[in-house]
């Protein structure tokens, strides 16, 4: 009998702790992707994208301004492509362990100073856009993506500083597929 008590309590205990953890855009901010094209050939170069924050809450809120917090680096996110078949999404099987089909992360660390951290301040309504250039030469097992298969491209930015109280993780997607263009005359 003590035992339960002591789960009930820890449980009750986590789920209380449960907001300093995280958790995803409860304040009206809704991250979205939008890539410059969302149909091209496994060939070309990757399209530049863009995250676009939005408050679609009724209070005034702040985004910690880390999105390229490097000069020489790339930016502050994780990129990841799944392929996308049937309402579901797949990735590349190591064993046990799905992996996405490409992906990107920050492979950098950085002390923040209180006095340099900047943020930026979206009143409701207002939308603040982000461009990812160049993302072609972010991602890792690139070679992956074939033509003629659908794909999802998920983007994370993790806003740790902008509340003490609140560790927020934003997520957009977007769908993209790869088809193959050939000149015309040319067999597929």
């Amino acid at each position: 009998m003590k035992k339960i008590f002591r789960y009930l309590i820890l449980l009750a205990s986590l789920s209380l702790h449960a907001a300093a953890w995280g958790d995803m855009a409860d304040n009206g901010v809704e991250c979205s992707v939008v890539m410059e094209k969302t149909r091209f050939d496994a060939r070309e170069t990757f399209p530049d994208f863009k995250l676009v924050f939005t408050n679609k809450g009724e209070k005034t809120v702040r985004l910690f301004d880390d999105f390229y917090p490097l000069k020489d680096d790339g930016p502050n996110i994780r990129i990841e492509i799944w392929k996308k078949a049937g309402g579901e999404r797949y990735g590349y099987r190591v064993g046990e362990i799905e992996n996405p089909i490409a992906c990107y992360g920050a492979g950098y660390k950085i002390e923040r100073v209180a006095a340099l951290m900047r943020f930026i301040t979206l009143k409701p309504g207002e939308k603040h856009e982000v461009p990812i250039k160049e993302a072609y030469l972010l991602l890792t097992y690139f070679d992956r993506l074939r033509n003629d298969q659908n794909y999802e491209l998920e983007v994370r930015f993790r806003d740790e500083c902008s509340y003490p109280d609140a560790r927020r993780v934003y997520v957009g997607k977007a769908e993209f597929s790869l088809s193959r263009r050939s000149p015309k005359g040319v067999p597929r």
